[in-house]
């Protein structure tokens, strides 16, 4: 256990012990939380939690939790694309 000013704040526990991960919820949450840190794909982290890509989606949609990742940059692009084509020749 790891303590912060005398008040419990995280349990560290080896992920070979398979009775924590058999808890139920236990293999979501913590899906759920890598794949919102990117340390998981979305692949990778429904798999682990044991849904399949379709459910683990609509859960962290739930969560607010966004499914494509780099909206922003991808935005950007497209407009990049978009001036370059208007200055290219016909």
């Amino acid at each position: 256990m790891v303590l912060n000013r005398r008040q419990p704040e995280a349990l560290l526990v080896h992920l070979s012990d398979d009775s924590l991960l058999s808890e139920p919820g236990i293999r979501l949450a913590l899906a759920t939380a890598l794949y919102k840190d990117e340390s998981l794909s979305l692949g990778r982290a429904a798999e682990f939690s044991g849904q399949t890509t379709a459910e683990f989606i609509g859960h962290i949609s739930r969560l607010g939790i966004p499914v494509v990742r780099g909206a922003n940059t991808v935005r950007e692009d497209l407009a990049t694309l978009d001036k370059w084509l208007e200055s290219s020749p016909p």
